[in-house]
């Protein structure tokens, strides 16, 4: 029996829902006791299903330790935490039994017979103009802002007594917002630092139902006032990170992997005890077919890893680095058990960056589109499948984008569904997590982990025809842009600035495709990583050549594209188009990043403040790409490249980018000593 086939078999969604049904059941916050408590679960099902070789490593999470340029939370425990209303009226608002989301994470205890406080609505309050002309000390405050900043201005800057949120974070039109979850509390964190861990008090996250009647209070000048009891309290403590694996046959120093992030608070169904539970299931599944004698040890090992997000993979990656030396590649599992009706929701494969190109994009995309096959029922017209799916560019935000950084240069793949309506919601249940997602994107990533740890020359020959054939595909698609882009522009563009629009278009597609055609033929050569030998040196070779006379006849289109159009509109256009002083600026740049491993989330927000971060968020009302690029922007350094070049390739990879925002990002890392220019 093929292997497909007897993954088919094994793999079951209903089993992997009950491991992210017991999973969910834990508050797990990083560097928590209760995250601890999860990480010993898992460590116990992965032994009782029969894994032997499972461990949890262990690293400092003091509020002091930096892993790499990743700053370490401290540790936290939680028993108990309620809010009541005292006035105008007295009722029971929320307890963290009922609504463990409810807590803003690191909050502090109270002492043991309460804070009873006045609420003061501070707006946004991550600004210092938001408490202009209002008192806040000793009293709580009602805000729409994140809850790290207004913590940071209410209670560390001005001795507030507490905070409460009622903001739903990431709001998409038509998909998630707030008038759709009313009630649903939003995952709020403090992330003290041990310099401020004892101005830290406590916070809550309302729903926005809550936060409106508060409102509603106050504006009719009624006094509300609010009584607290949280026993809660921070402490040094460290992360867990559970690692498993299976070891291979015949090169077993040789390692491919999988990984999902264990934390959150709880329920956290589909973020992601989805990806958690289903990790576990995966194992389950390989472990069983091995043993059974249904299918051989794969040659290379598979490894395992439960982690805390980012910060966890960061200090794993930069205290072990022997470990990731080891890794050929990876798959990350986050947000993958969606109920996609209810969730409304899309299953995305994140390819790798293009400052790591990689054939590993198009093996798992190859492998989803068999998954029809294998998982759909046949109708008299053809396939049923109600199952979206897409490829997507790079984007960041978990943990694979720790492995894909230059620095470390391990290609991995992310299996992530969205959007989600209920993303980061106390609504994140069981109950919207589907069996049928969890069995497809399980039977996808144990058949392409299977092929990984299995690979040779033989498969490295037909993932270099796979690739080859697929990056011409997206080569065509390109020049195809590129000509609907500029037909586009000649009908819509005013006839005085006709040639300068026509000339800068036609140099972004033109470097575009350039790009691409480099980029393609480096995804091939990548597979030389799983076999050697002068056949596939010589095939892979071939694959390149092809990707190049593609390129080139891409180019030649783009040319004729051109000409035409010119010559419909008889205009000589300039040898080239007008430049922005940012653009000349940035050809003299040359910038060399004096750090490794990906930015740390908070280093540019402490160092720039709320005020200086202004300036990125109109960045991002321009270019809402920017946060990826900002990743690749560090990516493509490497002492050599222009910062000239660097745009022109974010430019190719996401869409056009403004030389000043570049600049500006590389100037700022520049003033933190973390790139040198």
């Amino acid at each position: 029996m093929d292997i497909e086939t007897l993954v088919k078999d094994e793999l079951s969604g209903s089993t992997a829902k009950s491991f992210v049904s017991l999973v969910s059941g834990y508050h797990r916050i990083q560097a928590s006791a209760m995250f601890h408590e999860a990480a010993l679960h898992v460590v116990d099902e992965l032994r009782r299903i029969g894994v032997r070789d499972v461990e949890i490593l262990q690293f400092p999470a003091d509020g002091r330790k930096r892993f790499w340029t990743h700053e370490a939370t401290l540790g936290w425990r939680v028993k108990s935490a309620e809010l009541r209303l005292m006035e105008p009226k007295e009722k029971q608002l929320v307890t963290f039994a009922d609504t463990p989301m409810s807590l803003h994470t690191f909050s502090q205890g109270t002492p043991k017979g309460g804070v009873t406080a006045e609420l003061v609505d501070v707006g946004a309050g991550i600004f210092a103009k938001d408490y202009k002309g209002k008192r806040v000390k000793d009293k709580v405050v009602l805000a729409t802002g994140n809850a790290r900043s207004v913590h940071a201005e209410a209670v560390v800057k001005r001795g507030a007594a507490g905070v409460l949120t009622d903001t739903l974070t990431h709001e998409f039109p038509r998909v998630r917002e707030t008038i759709d979850v009313p009630d649903a509390h939003s995952y709020q964190g403090i992330w003290p630092t041990s310099k401020n861990a004892k101005k830290i008090r406590f916070g809550f996250s309302l729903s926005k139902r809550q936060g409106q009647e508060l409102r509603g209070y106050l504006a009719r000048g009624k006094k509300v006032r609010l009584k607290t009891r949280v026993d809660a309290r921070l402490f040094p403590g460290r992360y867990d990170i559970v690692t498993a694996a299976i070891k291979g046959s015949s090169k077993a120093e040789e390692e491919v992997f999988l990984i999902a992030h264990l934390c959150h608070p709880k329920p956290g169904a589909n973020d992601n005890s989805s990806g958690s539970g289903l990790l576990m299931e995966i194992a389950r599944t390989l472990t069983a077919l091995i043993s059974s004698g249904k299918m051989k040890r794969p040659a290379r090992t598979i490894r395992f890893f439960w982690v805390p997000e980012t910060t966890g993979t960061v200090a794993l990656l930069s205290n072990h680095p022997d470990r990731w030396r080891r890794l050929v590649a990876g798959l990350n599992l986050d947000m993958v058990g969606e109920d996609q009706e209810t969730c409304k929701s899309t299953l995305g494969i994140y390819v790798t960056p293009d400052s790591l190109p990689s054939y590993l994009g198009d093996l798992v995309l190859s492998v989803m589109e068999r998954s029809s096959k294998e998982l759909d029922p046949m109708t008299k017209i053809g396939l049923a499948s109600t199952f979206r799916y897409a490829r997507f560019p790079f984007s960041p935000g978990s943990d694979h984008a720790e492995f894909v950084d230059s620095t470390v240069r391990v290609p991995c793949v992310s299996f992530t569904q969205w959007p989600d309506k209920f993303y980061h919601t106390s609504m994140d249940t069981i109950d919207r997590v589907s069996e049928e997602s969890l069995r497809r994107v399980g039977w996808v990533a144990v058949v392409s982990v299977l092929k990984l740890a299995n690979a040779n020359t033989s498969t490295a020959l037909e993932l270099s025809a796979l690739v080859c054939s697929r990056g011409s595909t997206r080569l065509a698609e390109a020049a195809g842009k590129a000509s609907e882009e500029l037909y586009r522009k000649k009908d819509t563009v005013k006839p005085q600035d006709a040639a300068q629009e026509l000339a800068k278009l036609a140099l972004h597609h033109r470097n575009r495709l350039m790009h691409v055609t480099e980029r393609e033929k480096e995804a091939v050569r990548s597979v030389m990583a799983l076999g050697g030998g002068e056949e596939l040196e010589g095939y892979v070779q071939a694959q390149v050549e092809a990707l190049a006379d593609a390129g080139k006849s891409a180019l030649a289109r783009l040319e004729e594209t051109m000409a035409v159009i010119t010559k419909d509109m008889r205009l000589e256009l300039p040898r080239a188009p007008r430049q922005t002083k940012a653009e000349k600026e940035s050809k003299r740049v040359v910038p060399r990043r004096r750090f490794k491993g990906t930015l740390g989330w908070t280093v540019l927000s402490d160092f720039l403040g709320e005020e200086g971060l202004k300036a990125y968020k109109k960045i991002e009302e321009a270019d809402p790409d920017f946060t990826p690029k900002m990743y690749e922007i560090i990516n493509f350094m490497d002492g050599k490249r222009t910062a000239h070049y660097i745009a022109a390739a974010l430019s190719a990879e996401y869409g056009p980018t403004d030389h000043g925002h570049v600049m500006k990002f590389l100037r700022d890392l520049e003033q933190m000593k973390l790139v040198s220019i």
